[in-house]
């Protein structure tokens, strides 16, 4: 007494499952370009984020030395040496015409 199935149940089994097999395949390959994609923004934040460390690190280095702190005493603020004589052109354009005056 054997039984014996129907070609028929088996195909349609077997197509059911190549369904499956397929859509999951779709979706993992969707979910891996997507993660693709997010580890390319990541490497490219990761180099942006070393330039400004290192920028940073060399200002740090940079912002102990005399020359540094003249300097930024100079632009921000205003400060001259003792005998220094400060020139203010309160008129540039008289200078540069109607050209573009450049920045101060």
């Amino acid at each position: 007494m054997r039984r014996t199935m129907s070609i028929w149940v088996v195909i349609a089994a077997c197509a059911c499952i190549m369904a499956g097999f397929f859509w999951y395949n779709s979706s993992l390959t969707d979910t891996i370009q997507e993660l693709d994609a997010a580890y390319d923004d990541g490497k490219v934040r990761l180099a942006e984020l070393q330039e400004e460390q290192t920028n940073l690190n060399e200002m740090l280095e940079a912002a102990g030395t005399d020359a540094f702190i003249e300097n930024q005493a100079r632009t921000l603020y205003g400060y001259m040496m003792p005998d220094e004589i400060r020139f203010v052109i309160t008129n540039p354009e008289v200078l540069y015409g109607d050209e573009e005056i450049p920045s101060r």
